[in-house]
């Protein structure tokens, strides 16, 4: 079964925090009970240092040796409740008891009850902490060993006290963990709660809907941010789709419109002539042209929604497309009695596709000779700018309003005819050139409007020996 985030991050804290409350616990343990025996066996230490040293003073003073351990004897039970009164002493020599002093504890076994052999190698034995030293009376060629003795109830009951106060921290200590990590899980996803319940009321019907943020400095704040960033690029997409459907739908019906009126007035005249229908079948192909060039242009810019155009990539030279495009729009001038005025063109490689740009250029010229009046000029140049070949257009005609400025290269969008031209255009022309420019890392803009003098100008990256031709990855169909 998978367990909720939450209850993964309580878990994983229990674990680590309870690892370190064990182990912290352990750790005290051990070093309690190190300290405790090491005072044990300090206070040992010094109890049979101290018999040792009186034995060495007694055996000095005394004239014999049997006098000395007569005296050691007396000087111990002397000592006896005073300095050491709960250790036991014993000073052997080989298995000879030499002298001993108890401890007057009923609970602990008598150091001379204990087995001599035993008592050499043991440090714990029958309930006894022992330690051993020996001592050397030269003067009467004598080896002692003392022992001393005591008891290991006391430690062993400050041990389990010990052992029992931490079996009581240590499960509480786990508790306060599980319930500090759960807390904590709880605080830290309490913005993926709110994302979620966001994720939840957004709908294509309303992209309004946002998350906010507490924190934006941490990573569930900067996916948080993010997450707005994402539905404000949606409602932005949905917003552009909803227009282009609109506008869509008004340009494709205006057409379908003429036509069937067309159609319809004249298969119910009963006087019509062959004339009458010549007249119509006209004005039908001219809007079915007209209809297929908007869905044509339509389906083109569709296509770069979702990938780049599809391009043949190679080196190509610009001024051709330029001289090919001034070509194309030269009859269109002369009808409108205008000059078409192109300057010498410099060679200019660039990589791309020719017949692409060849129309993006060719756009900007159909809209100078459609907003020029008869008479007009248009001028066409190509220059090197830095590492840009620059094509620019500029043309006589009443220029574009300032208000209309800023949505020229938007989709279906018509501005002011202030030239008093009579348009036909379904307003795709600018974003199709866009979208072909920037496809080869170009950039189009409008460079000045004013009346009498209007430029656009399409900048295209200049190829030279060290420029890598680009790995197509488009997909989109070419138009």
């Amino acid at each position: 079964m998978l367990l909720s985030i939450r209850a993964r991050l309580t878990l994983y804290f229990t674990i680590l925090f309870g690892g370190m409350v064990v182990g912290l616990a352990v750790a005290s343990y051990l070093l309690f009970s190190h300290d405790t025996y090491s005072k044990l066996d300090s206070a040992l230490r010094i109890a049979v240092s101290t018999t040792a040293s009186l034995g060495e003073h007694e055996m000095n003073e005394s004239s014999t040796k049997t006098s000395g351990e007569a005296e050691l004897q007396s000087v111990l039970l002397e000592k006896h409740n005073t300095p050491l009164p709960d250790t036991q002493i014993l000073v052997l020599e080989g298995n000879r008891q030499v002298a001993y002093k108890p401890d007057e504890l009923p609970t602990t076994p008598d150091l001379p009850k204990l087995p001599f052999e035993r008592l050499k190698r043991a440090v714990n034995l029958q309930g006894l902490r022992i330690a051993h030293r020996t001592l050397d009376a030269p003067k009467f060629h004598a080896h002692y060993q003392i022992y001393g003795a005591k008891p290991l109830a006391p430690v062993l009951a400050e041990l389990a006290t010990a052992r029992d106060i931490l079996l009581i921290l240590v499960p509480l200590g786990l508790g306060l963990a599980a319930l500090a990590g759960y807390l904590l899980a709880r605080k830290s996803l309490s913005p993926l709660r709110e994302l979620t319940a966001t994720i939840a009321a957004t709908t294509s019907a309303d992209l309004t809907a946002r998350v906010n943020s507490i924190n934006s400095q941490d990573e569930i704040g900067a996916l948080a941010k993010q997450f707005n960033r994402l539905l404000d690029r949606l409602e932005s997409a949905f917003t552009s789709q909803r227009r282009f459907m609109a506008d869509a739908s008004h340009e494709l019906r205006t057409p379908v419109s003429v036509a069937l009126s067309a159609t319809q007035v004249t298969s119910r005249d009963p006087h019509r002539t062959v004339g009458d229908c010549d007249e119509a079948l006209e004005v039908i192909e001219h809007q079915m042209l007209r209809l297929r060039r908007i869905v044509d242009d339509m389906l083109f810019l569709s296509q770069t929604d979702v990938a780049s155009p599809r391009k043949e990539d190679s080196e190509v030279f610009l001024d051709d497309a330029v001289s090919e495009a001034s070509r194309s729009a030269g009859a269109l001038a002369r009808a409108k009695q205008q000059n078409l005025l192109l300057d010498e063109l410099p060679e200019a490689r660039c990589v791309g596709d020719q017949d692409l740009l060849t129309r993006a250029v060719l756009i900007l010229l159909d809209n100078a000779i459609k907003f020029t009046p008869p008479a007009g000029e248009i001028g066409i140049r190509l220059q090197r700018r830095a590492d840009f070949w620059v094509c620019s257009v500029t043309d006589s005609g009443a220029g574009i309003s300032e208000t209309a400025q800023p949505h020229i290269f938007e989709r279906f969008f018509r501005g002011d005819n202030t030239a008093g031209q009579n348009s036909s255009g379904a307003g795709l022309g600018l974003a199709i050139a866009r979208s072909i420019v920037e496809s080869h890392r170009g950039k189009i803009r409008l460079v000045s409007s004013r009346p009498g003098s209007t430029t656009f100008e399409i900048a295209i990256p200049a190829f030279d020996a060290r420029t890598k031709l680009p790995v197509q990855k488009s997909f989109a169909v070419r138009m």
